[in-house]
Order: C-alpha cells, then sequence, then structure tokens
C-alpha cells in the first residue's frame, strides 16, 4: 500500500517536472540536467519520508522516472 501511494505522488512530482521544465524552456541543457537531480532527489525523499527502505525507495523512484518519461514520449510522438 505505501508503494502504491509512493508512486501516485511521485507521479504528481514528475508533472510538475514537466510544467517547471516547460516554463523554463530557454534554460541550458546543464540546469535541466540540475533541475532533473533535484526532482530525483526529492521524489527520493518522500519514498523515504513515507516509510519506504532504502533499496524499495530508490527503485520506486526509477520505475516510476522511467514509467512517467516513457509515457511522456510515447504521447509526444503520437501527437
Amino acid at each position: 500500500m505505501k508503494e502504491y501511494i509512493v508512486f501516485l505522488l511521485q507521479m504528481m512530482i514528475w508533472s510538475s517536472f514537466s510544467l517547471i521544465e516547460w516554463l523554463s524552456g530557454r534554460d541550458r541543457p546543464l540546469f535541466r540536467g540540475m533541475l532533473l537531480c533535484i526532482f530525483l532527489y526529492l521524489a527520493f525523499l518522500l519514498a523515504r519520508k513515507i516509510g519506504l527502505r532504502t533499496r524499495k525507495a530508490i527503485m520506486t523512484t526509477l520505475c516510476t522516472a522511467v514509467i512517467y518519461f516513457s509515457c511522456q514520449h510515447f504521447i509526444w510522438e503520437t501527437l
């Protein structure tokens, strides 16, 4: 149950990342990478705060990031 709650909250984090990335459209790739690292860290901290163990928190964070960005890429390709 904790994993499901973390998954939903992290999807909200990735949605806000996409919005912030869109708003900062003219930034250099270095700063976009730094922004991605910050959001990865925030998502990981959220998973740890809810009570997941470190390994489970890392795996959940990476899985939600891969799922979100894969779906985002798929949607942009179909549009």
